[in-house]
């Protein structure tokens, strides 16, 4: 059966299409947790210390900067009140951890939902967020790419409004230290939310994912975390002591504690060097209202469920992404596979049947990253616990990392193996 599958869906892939998607894809895993960092003078925007800050990297969670921004924007023009209730969709329940673990149909106040987002992180609160703003997530990402634009983000695309590793979402550090400071200038009567420690949302008090930076470092104000295995733990951070105000990006450290050490380090030299003095330089208005795609609605209901089909995972990139994977060097995409191979074990079932039965739904949510791999490889078999798993063998540790992601992403077990020899 699993066989079969893989062979129909690779027959029904153009080799042309399989080509771009694979390219795209290897060149997304050369550049997971590329270290990379900026710091800027916030009043003004000078840059005062960057390693990489070009570098196509995932933005993880950052992303949600973009969304409370748009989320701020609505509320600021009257397309959104913060008391106002939204409907949670299906779509938006079934967003992977992190999350705060709505139900379709509850309503919840936009004010939670932005909490939930900024302080919580939750993945399924920043999807029914951008449904809320406007009016389903296909239009808010939409919404969400006319914004970066006019910021100047030169170097990024989003494809969902939370920042899970997805093909085509992309961004630099320096492009999302664009964003953080629009954020902090833009919207200085909302920017406090970031500093808080706690709060609650909804009836349940949450604590900041940026809790240690902020409870450590002095004069730290925010921003916002971001984590995933290809992207690493990622901070967008900002402080101020006296009239002296920073911003700096962090991205691809190994620990939440390394990525709040790196930018103490990195404000510490900074703050020594900026001037007391400076006037803020103010921003141009970006005049989304011209092009906002919204509807004033609190209730949505998008019947897209997750995985994605093959079909959505294959749908074509705009030019500047295919431009993007094409300059990657062939030479680092076969160095980064070139280390020791392992073996995946993917659920547990307690039988044959239940097995076969699950191994297309696998299959398909994998179906990108399963590419090259060799059908044969690919088996069900008895684990140690006496149950059946589905089994992928002999492939590189990063494929085994991004597929074991994405599969616990639905809630099923995936555990790397090593190879005995």
């Amino acid at each position: 059966m699993k066989r079969s599958l893989l062979h129909i869906y690779f027959q029904s892939v153009t080799p042309i299409i399989l080509i771009i998607l694979l390219a795209f894809i290897y060149g997304s895993e050369v550049s997971a947790k590329t270290y990379a960092y900026i710091v800027a003078d916030a009043r003004d925007g000078k840059i005062l210390n960057s390693h990489n800050s070009r570098q196509i990297i995932h933005p993880a969670s950052l992303t949600k900067m973009m969304t409370l921004y748009l989320a701020f924007d609505a509320i600021r023009y009257g397309r959104l009140k913060l008391d106002q209730k939204a409907i949670i969709s299906k779509n938006a329940t079934m967003e992977p951890p992190s999350k705060f673990w709505y139900k379709p149909g509850q309503r919840v106040s936009i004010r939670y939902l932005i909490r939930a987002s900024a302080i919580r992180s939750a993945n399924d609160a920043a999807t029914a967020l951008g449904e809320a703003i406007s009016g389903s997530e296909k239009k808010f990402i939409k919404d969400m790419n006319i914004a970066a634009k006019k910021m100047g983000m030169k170097s990024t695309k989003f494809k969902n409004a939370h920042g899970l590793t997805e093909i085509g979402h992309y961004s630099t550090a320096k492009d999302m230290l664009l964003l953080a400071r629009r954020l902090m200038l833009d919207y200085p009567e909302y920017f406090n939310i970031f500093s808080r420690l706690e709060t609650t949302a909804s009836g349940k008090k949450i604590r900041n994912t940026n809790y240690k930076f902020l409870k450590q470092y002095k004069g730290a104000s925010g921003i916002k975390t971001g984590y995933t295995n290809a992207a690493g733990h990622n901070l967008a951070a900002s402080a101020k002591r006296g009239d002296k105000q920073l911003i700096g990006i962090v991205i691809g450290t190994s620990s939440s504690s390394e990525r709040a050490k790196k930018i103490t380090g990195l404000f510490d030299r900074a703050f020594k060097i900026i001037p007391m003095k400076k006037n803020i330089s103010k921003l141009a208005p970006l005049n989304l209202e011209k092009n906002n795609t919204s509807i004033r609605a609190v209730s949505v209901a998008v019947p897209l469920l997750k995985p994605k089909s093959f079909d959505l995972m294959l749908e074509s990139e705009r030019t500047e992404e295919i431009n993007y994977s094409k300059k990657r060097s062939n030479k680092a995409a076969i160095d980064s596979m070139a280390i020791e191979n392992v073996n995946v074990q993917i659920g547990m079932y307690t039988n044959v049947v239940s097995a076969e039965k699950d191994m297309p739904n696998i299959l398909l949510l994998n179906i990108d990253l399963l590419t090259e791999v060799d059908n044969a490889s690919i088996k069900i078999r008895q684990n140690q616990e006496k149950k059946y798993s589905i089994f992928v063998n002999n492939i590189t540790n990063i494929l085994a990392e991004n597929l074991c992601v994405r599969t616990k992403s639905q809630d099923t077990s995936c555990n790397i193996l090593k190879i005995s020899h």
